[in-house]
């Protein structure tokens, strides 16, 4: 089976991560594994840099939760699946309010100036005398200006 082992810097929670430094390999799958949290063993002579893998045959990426020497030049490496970076493409396609927050750093929730964040410094709270009714039923009233 062929894999690819490569280093990545970016945070977990980065869609689309910057992979590094990529080197592919021929590993062997345990007899049993988890397709989110595989265990693959690889012959090679050093494989403790590394942080990241995709297994084509499951189409996912996935963070290197350790790296075991079984012997002089075998590696057992165990995966956890980045969800984000397996199905990046899926959740790219999704349609969403959001738009380029994390590149301009706007506070828009929608394009253009209808919808701003707004951030009020001022808080009121009101206590009810006679509490809440026992219905289950809840009133929150908001409002900005």
């Amino acid at each position: 089976m062929v894999l690819d082992l490569s280093i990545i810097k970016d945070e977990k929670n980065k869609l689309d991560k910057t992979i590094h430094d990529r080197q592919r390999f021929e590993g062997t799958l345990r007899k049993e594994t988890s397709v989110i949290n595989p265990i693959v063993l690889i012959e090679a002579e050093n494989l403790s840099g590394y942080n990241y893998m995709r297994i084509p045959l499951f189409n996912r990426y996935y963070f290197i939760t350790d790296i075991v020497c079984v012997r002089n030049g075998l590696w057992r490496v165990s995966g956890h699946v980045d969800v984000l970076m397996s199905y990046r493409e899926s959740i790219e396609d999704i349609p969403i309010i959001v738009s380029d927050s994390e590149t301009t750093k706007a506070n828009n929730y929608l394009n253009g100036d209808v919808w701003r964040t707004l951030v009020k410094t001022k808080t009121d709270i009101v206590n009810f005398s006679n509490g809440l009714n026992n219905s289950g039923e809840y009133i929150l009233i908001t409002s900005g200006g």
